[in-house]
């Protein structure tokens, strides 16, 4: 499709189509944006100002879409993740998050979770206020949303101490523990993930611990996929930089 030259109308239909054109146009380039040249190459024809557009002002359905293409975009594209937040994505899609449908909720958190591989964009995303929504959509909401909220807390955390902080705060810990637990795979590897990064901070070590962890993380060492063993092992290696904590994780065969 790319090849045969369809990118830049259908960047040309989200930028001026009637409110079906936007819509599917933005659904197009969504699945389109799973490429990785594809990624390069819409967003050298100009979509992503119009995208972001359509996620400020555009119907329900131009809103999911368009918050899909522009997860797609980010998707491991440091290019693009800073191209994506210059062109004001970020307020936006956490106002999806916050108050969207479902389906707006659940392509705008993975949006937020490609886009906090940026240092900088962390920061953005945290002063916007994502962080409680985020908790939120971990506690109550979707499979697919839960999954997506939870990594991108786990994003959130990478590296950033003042994150790591304000996600505890928030209450998220209980409940990544809880989808350690009894999630779905995704949602068990984003929790662990999180987890792993938010105990890189002293005070979460024994949050976390005291918040019935370090079983189900030893659960997933143990028998997880080889994703869920990577960010359960690497939790627990944090936890356990806390002295008390180390005795716990022996006691619980880790």
């Amino acid at each position: 499709i790319a090849q045969a030259g369809a990118i830049a109308p259908l960047v040309t239909l989200v930028q001026s189509g009637t409110a079906g054109q936007k819509e599917y146009a933005a659904g197009a380039l969504a699945i389109l944006a799973c490429n990785d040249e594809n990624q390069v190459l819409i967003a050298q024809a100009g979509a992503i100002a119009p995208l972001v557009t359509l996620v400020q002002s555009g119907t329900d359905g131009q809103k999911e879409y368009a918050a899909s293409a522009l997860g797609n975009l980010a998707y491991t594209n440091a290019e693009n993740e800073v191209l994506i937040a210059q062109a004001g994505a970020i307020a936006p899609l956490v106002t999806l998050v916050q108050s969207g449908t479902d389906g707006q909720k659940e392509h705008a958190a993975a949006a937020l979770q490609s886009l906090a591989f940026n240092a900088e964009n962390q920061v953005l995303i945290a002063q916007a206020g994502a962080i409680v929504a985020l908790v939120t959509l971990v506690q109550s909401g979707t499979d697919r949303q839960k999954e997506h909220a939870a990594g991108a807390l786990r994003s959130l955390a990478y590296n950033n101490a003042k994150n790591q902080v304000s996600i505890a705060q928030a209450g998220a810990i209980a409940p990544l523990v809880t989808l350690v637990k009894s999630g779905t795979d995704r949602q068990k590897e984003h929790a662990a993930g999180a987890l792993r990064n938010i105990a890189l901070h002293a005070e979460n070590q024994v949050s976390i611990a005291q918040a019935g962890a370090i079983a189900p993380l030893v659960t997933l060492v143990k028998s997880g996929t080889d994703g869920q063993k990577e960010k359960a092992a690497g939790a627990l290696r944090n936890i356990a930089l806390h002295a008390e904590n180390q005795v716990l994780i022996a006691q619980a065969g880790g």
